[in-house]
């Protein structure tokens, strides 16, 4: 699940280069605006904005719903096929083993989490907000954290956005932020997402609904990140805006399996770095 880590990061690079900066930054010069770049899209106003952004969640959401149907059916269907028996000459022993499962519903999700990842790019740009910069990249890795989680763990992963935006606000200069320490964070962001994903996503593998529940599941999903990207978005630009700071938030029960902390795996890569030993949470220092 590591190298899945290191090939999501790849591939979530060369989805976003496919945002098209010019093209959005042109979309507001149509409109009247003075903007030379994406940075100068977040000095206007947020009524101005609403103007220009388009509903990219129908968009992604609509793409993600066939990637998701083609990726149940690879499944269900072959075991469709092999319960015929007779008819194709397969036998039950044609139908796709748990190793093709697997392969398959991990293959569909990192798809699906490349798509996400270049939603909440193409959101953000719009917001005026480049994921170029490390800073800005960290934060979407805590975006796509709140927008994949269920609704049992989207409480707790907001509230780590905010440790994440507190914790980068403390920072002095960005000359602290090592650029390998974030490739690393981000790698292992992209592994346990990755890795949540392909759990949830097995239930693709039933005969007949299959389909069905791929599609319907890649759609909530894309759903999901890209609804809750435009209102994370929209209430930091407010927050930008006017000053506004962002006070600490309470922490309800950890749900451990369903929340990626990237601002506990920040502060653990540049520990590392520093020679520092890191604690773990559970009173123990490594």
């Amino acid at each position: 699940m590591k190298a899945l880590g290191g090939l999501l990061d790849v591939g979530s690079r060369a989805a976003m280069a496919t945002v098209g900066q010019e093209a959005i930054v042109e979309a507001y010069r149509k409109r009247g605006h003075q903007v030379a770049d994406i940075d100068d899209i977040g000095k206007l106003e947020l009524c101005e904005m609403d103007k220009v952004r388009p509903n990219l969640g129908l968009a992604y959401t609509a793409a993600a719903t066939v990637e998701g149907a083609a990726a149940g059916f690879a499944v269900s269907g072959g075991e469709i096929v092999a319960a015929g028996g007779s008819v194709f000459g397969a036998g039950v022993g044609g139908a796709p083993g748990i190793g093709t499962v697997v392969g398959v519903m991990a293959a569909d999700a990192a798809v699906v989490l490349v798509a996400a990842n270049r939603a909440v790019a193409h959101i953000a740009a719009y917001y005026g907000y480049d994921v170029d910069h490390p800073d800005e990249r960290l934060f979407a890795l805590g975006v796509l954290s709140v927008g994949t989680a269920t609704e049992a763990g989207k409480a707790t992963a907001y509230i780590e956005l905010n440790k994440l935006v507190q914790a980068l606000a403390r920072r002095a200069t960005w000359d602290q932020l090592r650029q390998n320490a974030v490739t690393r964070v981000v790698e292992k962001v992209f592994t346990r997402l990755g890795y949540r994903i392909t759990q949830r996503k097995l239930g693709q593998a039933v005969p007949v609904f299959g389909t069905l529940i791929g599609a319907g599941m890649n759609a909530h999903l894309l759903s999901s990140v890209t609804h809750d990207a435009n209102h994370i978005y929209r209430e930091r630009f407010l927050r930008d805006h006017y000053g506004l700071a962002h006070e600490p938030l309470a922490t309800p029960p950890m749900n451990e399996t369903d929340v990626v902390d990237v601002a506990e795996l920040l502060h653990e890569e540049i520990a590392k770095e520093d020679g520092r030993p890191t604690d773990r949470g559970d009173g123990e220092r490594s």
